[in-house]
C-alpha cells in the first residue's frame, strides 16, 4: 500500500455519532479517525450531525425536533419516577462513561442539522460517510441525503467507507434516494456483501466490500484503548440487544451448568430499563462505557451475544463466543445479514446458535482463530488499499 505524503488534508466524517449510546456504534466512530491518522497521517473528525426528523414535503424541508424532544422528556420523567434512586444513579453513571468516550473521539465543535450541515463544507478538504448503519431505510430516510454527502460541493472528494445496509429490503423511494446519492460519491464501499446486489443495481460505479472501521485497527491498538474492570469470578459476558426471554433463559441454564457468573448489559432506552433485563444477570453492568466493555470482552471466559460488534471484538481478542440471531427469518426489519456475512467470511459459522443448541453445550467452545486472524490481516490490507486509492488526488 502506497502512503500519501502530499499536502496535509483534513477529513470530515458523517456517521451516527451524535449522542450515540450504542457500544458498537461509538467504537466504529472512534476507529475510523484513528485509522486515518495511523495509516495516512490525516487529521479526521466526526461531524457532530444531529439526525432529527425531516419533513419530506417538497423543496423547503423543515426540521421538527421539538416533538421528539417532548416525547423524550415525557418518557424520561416517567422513567425516573418509576425507577428507584439507586437505579437512576446507575443510569447516570453509564451515561457519564459514554459521554466521556464521546468527547474523546475527535469531533466538530459545532452541532449540525439537515438545514445547516452545508455550513461545514468549507472546513474539510474531503468527506467520508460511513461505518455505521447509515444506509438503512428504517428511521433515517429523512437524512439519507446527508449520509450520501449531497451537501458537499462538487470539487471536494466524497468517499463512502463501510456504510451498513443491514436490512436487505428497499422501497422504490429509498432506491431513488440512494441512486441520486451514490451518483455524487467519488468512491463507494460497503460493509455487507449481502447488500451489494441492491446497491450495485443503482449505480455503474464499482462498489467495494471493506471491513468495518473497528477492523482497520490492530489488536495492539485496541489493547491501548481498554479500561479494565476487576471481576474475580469466572464470567460470561452476555450482551443481548434483542428482546427475547427464551434466549435469556437459555443463557441462565448454560451459565449455571458451566459455573460462570453472567455479566449483563441491561438495555436502556430513554432512561428506562427493558423488562427482560431488569433482573437478568449476576452482575448487571450499568456503569461501563466502551473502554470498559472492551476489557470485559477480552477477559471473559465466554461471550454470548446477538451483536455484530461483540462478535467482532471476541474475534479480535480471541475470546470464545456464540451468537444468537436477533431476528427470526422473515421478521420485518431483520438485521441478521451483517452477522451472517461476518461469520461466513471468517469461517466462524459454527458459533451461530439457537437457544436449544446453547442449552445442550457441555463446555465453553474451543475456537481456533488462526484462519480468522490471517483473513483479518488480508482484508484490513485490502480495505486500506481501497482508502489509499480513494484518497488520492485525481
Amino acid at each position: 500500500m502506497k502512503e500519501i505524503k502530499k499536502k496535509r488534508k483534513t477529513v470530515g466524517i458523517v456517521t451516527v455519532y451524535h449522542n450515540n449510546y450504542n457500544l458498537g456504534g461509538l467504537l466504529q466512530a472512534y476507529a475510523l479517525p484513528m485509522a486515518l491518522k495511523k495509516y495516512f497521517d490525516l487529521e479526521a473528525e466526526q461531524i457532530d450531525y444531529v439526525d432529527s426528523y425531516i419533513s419530506d414535503s417538497g423543496k423547503n424541508r423543515v426540521e421538527k425536533p421539538s416533538l421528539i424532544m417532548w416525547i423524550y422528556q415525557i418518557v424520561y420523567r416517567i422513567g425516573i419516577l418509576l425507577f428507584a434512586k439507586l437505579n437512576a444513579k446507575r443510569l447516570f453513571q453509564r451515561e457519564k462513561a459514554f459521554e466521556s468516550f464521546i468527547q474523546e473521539i475527535p469531533h466538530s465543535k459545532k452541532e449540525y442539522y439537515y438545514t445547516s450541515i452545508s455550513e461545514c463544507s468549507d472546513q474539510y478538504d474531503l468527506f467520508i460517510c460511513g461505518g455505521d448503519q447509515i444506509w438503512n431505510e428504517t428511521g433515517i430516510q429523512g437524512s439519507i441525503e446527508t449520509y450520501t454527502l449531497q451537501f458537499v460541493p462538487e470539487e471536494r472528494k466524497k468517499i463512502a467507507y463501510a456504510p451498513s445496509m443491514a436490512i436487505l429490503e428497499a422501497s422504490d423511494s429509498f432506491r431513488d434516494l440512494m441512486k441520486r446519492g451514490m451518483k455524487k460519491l467519488d468512491a463507494i464501499s460497503v460493509r455487507e456483501k449481502r447488500s451489494l446486489p441492491i446497491l450495485q443495481s443503482l449505480t455503474e460505479k464499482t462498489i467495494n466490500i471493506v471491513v468495518d472501521p473497528v477492523l482497520l485497527l490492530e489488536k495492539k491498538d485496541w489493547d491501548q484503548a481498554i479500561r479494565y474492570r476487576k471481576i474475580s469470578k469466572k464470567y460470561a459476558v452476555c450482551y443481548l440487544l434483542g428482546d427475547n426471554e427464551n434466549q435469556r433463559r437459555a443463557v441462565k441454564q448454560v451459565a449455571g451448568k458451566l459455573q460462570l457468573s453472567i455479566v449483563s448489559f441491561p438495555h436502556i432506552f430513554l432512561n428506562v430499563v427493558r423488562k427482560c433485563d431488569l433482573f437478568f444477570g449476576d452482575i448487571r453492568d450499568f456503569t461501563s462505557g466502551p473502554r470498559e466493555f472492551l476489557g470485559l470482552i477480552k477477559n471473559a471466559d465466554f461471550v454470548i451475544t446477538d451483536s455484530f460488534h461483540a462478535c467482532v471484538f471476541s474475534m479480535i481478542f480471541e475470546t470464545p463466543f456464540v451468537v444468537f440471531e436477533r431476528h427470526r427469518e422473515g421478521e420485518k426489519g431483520n438485521m441478521n445479514s451483517r452477522i451472517y456475512d461476518f461469520l461466513e467470511e471468517y469461517h466462524l459459522e459454527s458459533q451461530l446458535v439457537t437457544e436449544e443448541k446453547l442449552v445442550k453445550m457441555q463446555g465453553i467452545p474451543k475456537i481456533d482463530y488462526t484462519y480468522a486472524h490471517a483473513h483479518w490481516k488480508k482484508r484490513r490490507e485490502e480495505s486500506l488499499e481501497y482508502l489509499a486509492n480513494a484518497l488520492k488526488d485525481n
